[in-house]
């Protein structure tokens, strides 16, 4: 009787203390900060995580939900007219490579886990920029297609050995991607070379950059002094290039420059290119945009027109991975 008596004095308490307490020990359970672990469940963080994200331009740092942090990577990242299997392919490529960047230091953004500049992290639109984007379409449809494509993928996420990839992705190449390794450097089991002849067909495929033949001198003597080099005998030697087609190294005035590094010289589209003197200029005949690494959306999309669904599609670019759901 004693023991009853006591269970029913301390139950009210109990109900009213444990909020108190759960309230105190886990304030923060929601929030996904920089320091969390790499492989996010959304069971532990009580639902959908919360990603904090760095505006470049105007220092702002907003805390948003993944998925809806997801729709404004698609509007940022891949045209809306897409065919919604290539968005859907999207979608979990970009909740890969947020989950794998979760936990990850970063001296550009210590107190984000993203930022919203594409050759940094990931391009990010809010729902005022998607207006601005779309203004004289129906941007309301667009941006329903973009949710339906994160939420018909909630949680799922691309793994390897057990953890999430590194999902890189880029807009299109040469009819072939590029392995990480031949690229960055770095093995990455699933970051391999692999057919993407959907891209040979891209309306923006090609591009040209032309550099006057001294402004082309003065940017490779600034880049590495020891090139003998003059406006007269640019002195362009021998070219290896990539599996996926992209300059692996050219020799330029006696010295070698990597592709990748070119590009960035130039301002390229892409590190696949050839290099010719046309009068007093030096023009890069460019093909392809991006660093070529992992899934071209047009040819993700290419592969969507053809019937094919977003796992099929990841698979191709991804190699040996798995699609996990939490």
């Amino acid at each position: 009787m004693k023991k009853f008596l006591t269970a029913f004095i301390l139950l009210p308490t109990l109900i009213l203390v444990l909020p108190i307490l759960a309230a105190l020990r886990f304030p923060r359970l929601r929030t996904v900060p920089a320091a969390a672990v790499a492989a996010v469940r959304y069971a532990a963080l009580g639902g959908e995580p919360r990603i904090s994200v760095l505006d470049v331009q105007s220092g702002r740092l907003s805390d948003v939900g993944m998925e809806e942090y997801l729709t404004g990577v698609l509007a940022g990242e891949m045209p809306a007219e897409y065919e919604p299997e290539a968005l859907r392919a999207q979608a979990v490529a970009a909740r890969t490579y947020i989950m794998h960047k979760i936990g990850a230091s970063c001296a550009e953004h210590p107190d984000a886990v993203v930022c919203n500049n594409p050759a940094h992290c990931k391009a990010w639109l809010s729902d005022k920029d998607c207006a601005a984007r779309w203004k004289g379409t129906d941007a309301a449809a667009y941006r329903e297609k973009l949710r339906r494509a994160v939420w018909d993928t909630r949680g799922e996420y691309m793994a390897y050995d057990g953890k999430p990839i590194e999902a890189v992705f880029f807009a299109m190449c040469g009819g072939r991607t590029e392995s990480s390794a031949e690229i960055w450097g770095g093995e990455r089991p699933y970051l391999k070379s692999v057919e993407s002849r959907g891209d040979l067909d891209a309306p923006n495929l090609r591009s040209e950059v032309t550099v006057d033949n001294n402004r082309f001198c003065e940017i490779i003597r600034a880049a590495d002094p020891a090139a003998v080099i003059d406006a007269s005998a640019p002195g362009i030697g021998s070219t290896t290039r990539t599996e996926g087609g992209s300059v692996a190294e050219m020799e330029i005035g006696g010295r070698k420059f990597r592709g990748t590094q070119l590009r960035e010289l130039f301002g390229l589209k892409s590190a696949n290119f050839t290099l010719s003197q046309s009068g007093g200029n030096m023009v890069f005949s460019v093909t392809g945009n991006g660093h070529g690494v992992g899934m071209s959306q047009y040819g993700a999309n290419r592969m969507a027109k053809e019937g094919k669904k977003y796992t099929e599609i990841l698979a191709h670019y991804y190699s040996n991975i798995q699609i996990v759901k939490k």
